[in-house]
């Protein structure tokens, strides 16, 4: 997580300064045409992590086999479709958006590129997956490490020998293919009966898969609305130059997001684990105390991006856009209150076979999402004028918007109530045991940080990391002797302990 982090700042500050704002949102905008090749998924890839993780209790592994046969070669089929739809899509990115007419050409060679390229990787993605379902994401973690550093050194040649986005394509879907290959690798290792064959294709097996992956494919369909529509609307309603500005406000969320959600990745198949167990009460526990951890990891990061966003831009990326800045503290928040209140709960209750009600909630948001986004590009410069408040490019701060609040409504009328009734407690007792404590450290620690603001602005790198590097630590410190029962703390004391009693050298 620690070198995904890095590896996002250095390589988000080359390619920001190293292309051109148009290259630069075109590549944005890519990314976000193409993952809407998710949704080819129909929700296949979490039906394998949930199959996975249920085999490994039951050991039906012929069923497995024709279960993940059938899912790759319909996902070969999907991947014709995509180089397809590329072609075709490549003759209209002018009309589409807003692109200058003497780079149609070089964007459209672009565009059917990484499109084939996604079409040749879109069979193996879901081996992630089955790594997932096995609990082994150290091996998954490795793998998308080695190749997360390939592809940032890539990355950075192609922009030094001006190769620019042909190169770029070779290089970031080049290195995907070959992780997703090792993770192949790894799951055959890790599974000795584990075999793809054209003949274990078993078309009768796609209504019992379908009957839970339709459901995860539209809570799939519906975040990627919510996640990749912005640039989208942009796009089209302002123009390709503008998704630049609002990719670093989402590339900004989604690194706050991935810094704290990792431990998330476990909670999914630890369900599945237990409920294929029928262990109710073990997953009313593990509801509860993720979404405490969750709540207490989340908090500790947003105070210092919050707080920072200003300094942080403009030392990272020499960028000083109050539109693009208002976008990154709304998108943050939006981040903040999906992490606290929803992430964790979400995870647990899919694997529980809560999937149809989630599904109706994250339709509900993705379309509201999508019609707020529309409605405040138009409106919120109108008021901001009216105001008399002058703000450029303001239209991006309405697509902001449109993401925020369809995500607090739904957080507090939807998500926090369900996560008190499968957990069988009231609202008050989940306040008290999740919410209060961290809300009330977070707020003391908030304040500090803005002290430290006021008092010396944070111009420098250095002055940057120091501000966070104390308000982190006062935050962890108000955690332990505040946030902690008494039982917590003696288990961290314990295991610091039995640490440092392993590291002594014995004679």
């Amino acid at each position: 997580m620690f070198i995904s982090i890095i590896v996002t700042i250095f390589l988000t500050r080359i390619l920001f300064l190293g292309l051109s704002r148009e290259e630069y949102g075109f590549w944005a905008l890519l990314w976000s045409i193409f993952g809407y090749s998710l949704l080819l998924d129909f929700g296949f890839g979490t039906a394998v992590q949930k199959h996975t993780s249920e085999c490994s209790v039951s050991a039906d592994w012929d069923k497995y086999n024709r279960v993940v046969s059938t899912v790759f070669f319909c996902y070969v089929c999907f991947a014709v479709l995509i180089v397809a739809f590329s072609v075709v899509l490549s003759f209209y990115i002018h009309r589409l958006f807003g692109i200058d007419s003497s780079n149609i050409a070089y964007f459209q060679k672009v565009l059917i590129m990484f499109g084939i390229g996604s079409a040749i990787c879109f069979p193996f993605g879901f081996f992630t997956e089955i790594l997932r379902g096995l609990q082994k994401l150290h091996i998954r973690n490795v793998i998308q490490v080695t190749f997360m550093i390939l592809n940032f050194i890539g990355m950075a040649i192609m922009i030094h020998l001006k190769i620019n986005l042909i190169g770029m394509v070779f290089v970031a879907l080049g290195t995907n293919f070959l992780a997703s290959l090792s993770m192949m690798y790894a799951a055959h290792r890790l599974i000795p009966q584990f075999r793809i064959r054209l003949h274990f294709f078993d078309p009768t097996l796609l209504r019992e898969v379908m009957s839970f992956s339709l459901f995860a494919y539209l809570i799939t369909f519906s975040n990627l609305i919510i996640l990749k529509t912005d640039q989208l609307v942009i796009s089209i309603f302002g123009s390709v130059a503008l998704v630049a500005i609002y990719q670093i406000s989402i590339r900004l969320a989604s690194t706050f997001q991935r810094l704290s959600a990792q431990f998330l990745d476990n909670v999914g198949p630890v369900t599945a684990t237990l409920f294929a167990a029928g262990n109710k009460s073990k997953m009313n526990q593990l509801m509860l105390q993720s979404n405490r951890l969750m709540g207490i990891i989340s908090s500790m990061l947003l105070i210092p991006l919050l707080v920072y966003v200003k300094p942080l831009l403009n030392i990272w990326l020499k960028l000083d856009h109050p539109a693009g800045l208002i976008c990154a503290i709304i998108l943050l928040i939006s981040m903040y209150i999906l992490l606290f209140f929803r992430s964790s709960s979400v995870s647990v209750m899919l694997m529980a076979n809560e999937h149809k009600i989630l599904t109706l909630v994250a339709v509900s948001e993705a379309m509201l999402n999508l019609g707020l986004s529309i409605l405040l590009i138009h409106i919120v410069p109108q008021i901001l004028t009216n105001m008399g408040i002058v703000i450029s490019d303001s239209a991006i701060i309405g697509v902001a918007l449109g993401t925020l609040i369809p995500n607090v409504i739904l957080a507090f009328s939807f998500n926090i109530p369900k996560t008190c009734r499968f957990a069988g407690i009231t609202i008050k007792e989940y306040l008290q045991k999740v919410v209060i404590k961290t809300i009330l450290i977070s707020i003391i620690t908030f304040c500090f940080a803005v002290l430290l603001y006021h008092l010396s602005y944070p111009d420098n790198l250095f002055r940057l990391l120091l501000y966070s590097l104390l308000s982190v630590i006062l935050y962890l410190y108000l955690s332990y002797v505040i946030g902690l029962q008494a039982w917590e703390r003696k288990r961290i004391k314990d295991y610091v302990h039995s640490k440092l009693a392993k590291s002594k050298i014995t004679p």
